[in-house]
């Protein structure tokens, strides 16, 4: 096994980052690059495990501790933040660490299955984060703010959510566009497609979570 080690400064997270979550491993190319070229790797507990047996050794290990194997939490004791709090999951208090020291982007994997309670806090969890996405073995969440423009192609496939119906929303090159509609309820917005390689949104306030697949 190739083992992917990178030297840490505590105080100093390096560009790019991906954190590591302890859902499903990934298999997709996509994610499994965006690993490969991390200058910084953060694995949230138990994820430490799945990490190392594929030949990845995470800079920092941070979460309550209630997953990682005993010999990792020994082996790895060093680069180990415990963090018992328990309003928060093992993600967040990555992202929230990896923010205060200012990195971004953040690239996150491992956010989806096992346990679907645990994907969907996940993917939500960074519609309160700039600068953050989750890959998954499908495609890509993201957040978008008002006025901004994505890269896509023709025939990729777009679901749009909002905790907040309140935002009315405009956008272009969507097969099913919103012209100054507000999304009624949070799954309206979804199995949409693209129909050209931009995007735009446009919206009264707030901001939204997309998907974008990777075909």
């Amino acid at each position: 096994i190739i083992i992917y080690k990178f030297t840490f400064n505590m105080n100093k997270l390096k560009k790019p980052l991906v954190i590591v979550a302890d859902g499903n491993f990934p298999s997709h190319p996509n994610p499994l690059d965006k690993l490969k070229k991390a200058s910084s790797i953060i694995a949230c507990d138990g994820a430490a495990n799945t990490l190392i047996e594929n030949g990845y050794i995470p800079n920092i290990i941070i979460g309550d501790l209630d997953s990682i194997s005993e010999d990792n939490k020994i082996k790895y004791k060093e680069i180990i933040i415990e963090s018992k709090d328990q309003s928060e999951n093992d993600l967040r208090k990555a992202i929230k660490f990896s923010k205060k020291q200012g990195v971004d982007p953040i690239s996150i994997i491992g956010a989806t299955g096992k346990r679907e309670d645990h994907t969907i806090g996940n993917i939500f969890s960074i519609m309160e984060y700039e600068n953050t996405e989750i890959l998954t073995d499908t495609g890509i969440f993201r957040c978008v703010i008002n006025n901004e423009k994505i890269t896509s192609f023709k025939g990729q496939k777009i679901s749009i959510f909002t905790v907040d119906n309140t935002i009315k929303i405009k956008s272009n090159s969507l097969k099913y566009n919103f012209n100054n509609e507000y999304i009624t309820s949070m799954f309206y917005g979804t199995l949409n497609e693209s129909i050209n390689d931009n995007l735009s949104f446009n919206l009264s306030h707030g901001k939204l979570l997309i998907f974008q697949s990777y075909h």
